[in-house]
């Protein structure tokens, strides 16, 4: 290999490192901007893989949002991933459940996962209006979340809820909403099995206790409106 071209390599190489540098950068600065340290943990939020690369570098900034929504998105103690802020600023989720978002985030840092769009119940099986036949008792079921009535939070105050379902800030989510007025509050709240045994509540408060749903939720909280209308609380 010639001088010229040993040459080109390293201009090349360095290039690539300046580049990564720059990126990591406006990452931490985003980071930083959108809810200080506690945006740093390595949690679903903010692991920097759902990042729209493009508006970092200049390319088309996000939909406007409506006023509560936006109050929603400005909140620091509100996070969410790529995917489920684009459902927020696309109007897709339900008003309900942003009210319920606001009032969580009243005390609590929260990260959502997801709304509709990057939800899965199964890997490779397809959204659609129904659960999977194969997802336990609820099977065939409306999906809550393909109507933008779900969201899934992964992460309450700095904590992954897998493992920390008896902390104390997490079972105070619960309490959050418990005191939420019936016809406002989610009708179907699930949550890890420490988590419900804990908070006590039961079905009629908009509880899921079926066993089988609470070990598939053992590292998220799930709340949503199971119809459009009125809620089944009573």
């Amino acid at each position: 290999m010639s001088y010229a071209s040993r040459s080109r390599g390293r201009r090349t190489g360095q290039l690539v490192l300046i580049l990564a540098a720059a990126f990591l950068c406006g990452w931490a600065l985003l980071s930083l901007v959108r809810g200080g340290d506690r945006s740093l943990a390595l949690g679903p939020c903010s692991s920097g893989f759902d990042i729209d690369i493009g508006s970092l570098f200049g390319g088309e900034s996000a939909e406007p949002a409506d006023g509560e929504v936006e109050r929603l998105l400005e909140d620091p103690n509100f996070e969410a991933s790529g995917k489920a802020e684009g459902d927020l600023r696309a109007g897709i989720v339900d008003t309900r459940l942003v009210s319920t978002l606001q009032t969580i985030a009243e005390e609590h840092q929260i990260c959502v996962h997801a709304f509709k769009e990057g939800h899965y119940f199964l890997p490779g099986v397809p959204e659609s209006t129904a659960i999977p036949e194969d997802y336990g008792e609820a099977g065939g079921l409306p999906n809550t979340h393909y109507y933008g009535r779900a969201a899934d939070i992964r992460w309450v105050d700095g904590k992954p809820v897998r493992g920390n379902g008896a902390n104390r800030n997490i079972l105070d989510v619960g309490r959050a909403l418990a005191n939420i007025p019936p016809q406002q509050r989610p009708d179907q709240i699930i949550g890890p099995s420490s988590w419900t045994e804990a908070l006590g509540r039961s079905s009629r408060e908009g509880w899921i206790l079926d066993d089988d749903q609470l070990e598939l939720h053992e590292d998220h909280l799930h709340i949503g409106y199971l119809s459009e209308g009125s809620t089944s609380n009573t």
